[in-house]
């Protein structure tokens, strides 16, 4: 996949005003992204992920980080989120996010699903496809507010199946 589009990097607003920056990753920030996810909460990990471990983290990070687009919300200089725009096939992608507890419920994460449908539009990509755990509300909504609809079947799995198609 292409690392980047004309997107970025984007300053944004959340839902309280407050500034925040969404651009790609980039090898220098490799440190730091860890960093991030040894502080990131809760400790029961959805679907397993982020890993709990420093190296663990440290592996699944040389996994994830080896293909996609990766987008970093910086707020304050710090990175405090992970937006993985990943391959499936030639027409689909799977989107990731991952947000530090110090930033989420200020509509960041709807911000980035919106981001990633962008990146996946620009990657010419016409399906992205994402599964969350039926608990997580407020991924859930989140999702929904970016026009993910639930997939047939997947209501009563251990993770709820959502798809988008982007907009031409």
């Amino acid at each position: 996949m292409v690392a980047a589009t004309a997107i970025l990097p984007a300053e944004l607003l959340d839902k309280t005003g407050r500034r925040f920056l969404a651009r790609v990753f980039t090898r220098a920030d490799r440190g730091r992204l860890e960093e991030m996810y040894r502080a990131f909460d809760p400790k029961r990990r959805a679907q397993g992920l982020p890993p709990g471990d420093g190296e663990s983290i440290h592996r699944w990070l040389d996994l994830v980080l080896a293909t996609g687009t990766h987008v970093l919300v910086e707020a304050d200089r710090e990175i405090l989120g992970h937006l993985m725009v990943l391959p499936i096939d030639e027409r689909s992608c799977e989107l990731a996010n991952f947000l530090h507890q110090a930033i989420r419920n200020r509509g960041i994460g709807t911000a980035l699903n919106l981001l990633a449908l962008e990146i996946a539009r620009d990657l010419g990509r016409h399906r992205v496809w994402l599964s969350v755990e039926p608990s997580n509300r407020i991924a859930i909504r989140s999702y929904e507010k970016a026009g993910f609809r639930r997939l047939p079947g997947s209501l009563w799995a251990p993770e709820v199946e959502r798809e988008r198609l982007p907009q031409s």
